[in-house]
């Protein structure tokens, strides 16, 4: 089996960078910069009142320069976006902020409170701004790589979201909620209340749907909690939740079958997909879609080592 880090960058890439992503880029790599600065004046014991001043404004110039400058990166969103590795190097700066915690026990440098929550703070807001790039490096990498039209599209509802075992889990988890609850409001904990009232939620919802209180499906399963959008591709299978996307190449599918409860995409490295059938308007039409596009790769591939 192939890996995923085999995967080739699109073709796709000599257009301009849109401005969302421009933006982004610039805010992250501004963050990065005004951390840098911050630290630094920290260290150097400047006055409070000239670093609050400069981080902003290091921002704002990071960002306005992206902004004008950012078409010369076109294509650097695909390229990060190919693999898992690439993605995680948009943690690192939040990493190297995070270790700026413990340089103190290794080098002549003394810890302050100032310092301490600098750091905490670039740690967070840099981890969270880097969270969003990296989501939108894929998102690009996957529209790029699949422009192609879908050979099937159908709707995927996980066929064990509403087995009997999770409904079994969810009902424990409640129950512990709800006791946790009661031992934190008898011992006098303010949070005691919220335990109570969240796990009695998640009690209410899941009795409710199994007396048949209410339906939280339609007729035909299309609508059911935790439901997403599947394609298929030349280039593979997009698993599509709307803010998010990710592309599972043929390398990585062992094999697509079709059950009298289930379609199944069977991944050797990972967890399958498991599609509730119920879910699925032409079951049968989408597994010969699935096959449709295999195949089509398949020859791709074949044509390009014959060349």
């Amino acid at each position: 089996m192939a890996s995923h880090e085999r995967r080739s960058i699109p073709k796709q890439t000599g257009e301009e960078l849109d401005i969302g992503f421009k933006a982004a880029i610039g805010f992250y790599l501004g963050i990065i910069v005004a951390g840098l600065a911050t630290v630094a004046g920290i260290v150097a014991d400047a006055s409070m009142a000239a670093i609050l001043a400069t981080a902003p404004s290091t921002v704002t110039a990071v960002l306005v320069l992206a902004l004008i400058f950012g078409d010369r990166l076109r294509g650097l969103p695909e390229r990060i976006g190919l693999s898992r590795s690439r993605r995680l190097g948009c943690y690192l700066p939040a990493v190297a902020f995070a270790s700026m915690l413990v340089v103190p026990a290794f080098a002549p440098l003394e810890y302050s409170a100032r310092l301490t929550t600098v750091t905490i703070a670039f740690t967070v807001l840099t981890a969270t701004v880097a969270v969003g790039v990296a989501r939108m490096t894929r998102n690009r990498y996957v529209a790029a790589a699949t422009a192609d039209e879908p050979t099937a599209t159908w709707s995927w509802q996980n066929a064990r979201f509403h087995s009997g075992v999770w409904d079994i889990l969810t009902t424990v988890g409640a129950l512990l909620l709800v006791a946790g609850g009661l031992v934190g409001i008898y011992t006098g904990h303010t949070n005691g209340m919220w335990f109570l009232l969240y796990g009695g939620f998640w009690l209410f919802m899941q009795w409710s749907e199994t007396n048949g209180w209410f339906d939280a499906d339609d007729e035909d399963g299309s609508k059911r909690w935790g439901s997403s959008d599947l394609r298929a591709h030349e280039a593979g299978i997009v698993l599509d939740r709307g803010h998010q996307q990710k592309l599972v190449p043929w390398d990585a599918i062992d094999d697509v079958r079709l059950t009298d409860d289930e379609l199944v995409v069977e991944r050797g490295r990972w967890l399958d997909i498991r599609c509730d059938r119920s879910a699925i308007d032409d079951p049968e039409s989408v597994l010969e879609g699935i096959q449709h596009a295999r195949e089509r790769a398949e020859r791709s591939r074949t044509a390009e080592f014959t060349h």
